[in-house]
């Protein structure tokens, strides 16, 4: 196995998970435009770190994972640092130039699937501030928030987990691996178990949301290949049953084993699609079921 792909949907509550410019007393949504129409997004930098922040958050005493100092800046060191093996770092070094590792871990950006002109509302919070009296004063703020579903997607280099490209005395390039495959095992688990406990989202206090996986699809793979990204396509609100079967055929030619789960009432042709998530020999489960089930195979399946 040298890679795992995985790609879900989430469906949320009224919500804010990664706001835009805005202005002073306006704070709006994240937007990309499809043939004029403009759909909701959070940015692939929001994304990672939702999860880079739930992976911190289920630490064991014994795990170890660095703080960026003021200027941004992490340890750089994958042996012993979970972070900064799994999400890869920039370091500067005085007169010599930066140290940089590219991330084995690749997070898109949740893109939007329904329209925002039909799916959201501009609501507004207030802020007080005690002035130098004691008198209270305070602002209006307006907040976009609107009802979604995302697409969201993760594809893990298993290969470079836990080491580094090495040019060898023959010109060639391989991995050399600071820690052994089990640990290397235990760091891609904490990367599916986050999927699991998201949270940490802007705007949470006043805007409680579940942002994990509602529909998901977990590929373990002989080759790395983003592909599995293009599963789930929308028609209205149902997925597009042609698209996901086309996929299914090209990822399983290199996958060992998929995974499906699907959060009932998510989309309105569910039956069909566990119908052809079973036709390809997927098990269809609940989506944490489906993490919990891509851990245990995880867990038995040799790691290149």
């Amino acid at each position: 196995m040298k890679a795992i792909g995985i790609v879900w949907l989430s469906r949320t509550d009224l919500t804010n998970l990664n706001a835009g410019e805005g202005e002073a007393n306006f704070i709006d949504l994240k937007k990309y435009k499809v043939d004029g129409v403009e759909y909701p997004y959070v940015s692939g930098q929001a994304m990672r770190h939702y999860l880079r922040e739930s992976i911190r958050r289920n630490l064991n005493s014994n795990e170890y994972m660095c703080v960026p100092n003021d200027k941004g800046e992490t340890c750089g060191d994958i042996k012993r640092c979970i972070g900064c093996d799994l999400f890869g770092f920039m370091t500067t070094i005085k007169g010599k130039g930066a140290v940089t590792r590219v991330s084995p871990v690749k997070v898109s950006p949740a893109i939007g699937l329904f329209p925002l002109e039909d799916n959201s509302v501009v609501d507004f919070l207030t802020r007080k501030h005690r002035m130098e009296k004691g008198e209270m004063e305070g602002d209006i703020v307006n907040v976009e928030i609107g009802v979604n579903l995302y697409k969201c997607g993760i594809a893990i280099d298993a290969l470079r987990v836990g080491g580094e490209e090495k040019i060898t005395e023959n010109r060639t390039v391989e991995i050399e691996h600071y820690i052994d495959a089990n640990e290397r095992k235990n760091r891609i688990v904490k990367v599916l178990e986050a999927l699991r406990y998201l949270s940490d989202y802007s705007k949470q206090a006043r805007l409680l949301t579940d942002f994990t996986p509602d529909v998901i699809l977990i590929s373990f793979q002989n080759k790395y290949s983003h592909r599995l990204q293009k599963a789930f396509k929308l028609n209205g609100k149902s997925i597009d049953i042609q698209r996901l079967e086309n996929i299914l055929d090209d990822v399983g030619e290199y996958s060992s084993k998929i995974f499906g789960g699907i959060l009932s009432g998510t989309i309105e042709n569910e039956e069909k699609v566990k119908a052809t998530l079973k036709s390809k020999g997927i098990e269809v489960t609940t989506p944490n079921n489906a993490l919990e089930n891509a851990i245990e195979y995880l867990k038995k399946v040799k790691i290149e």
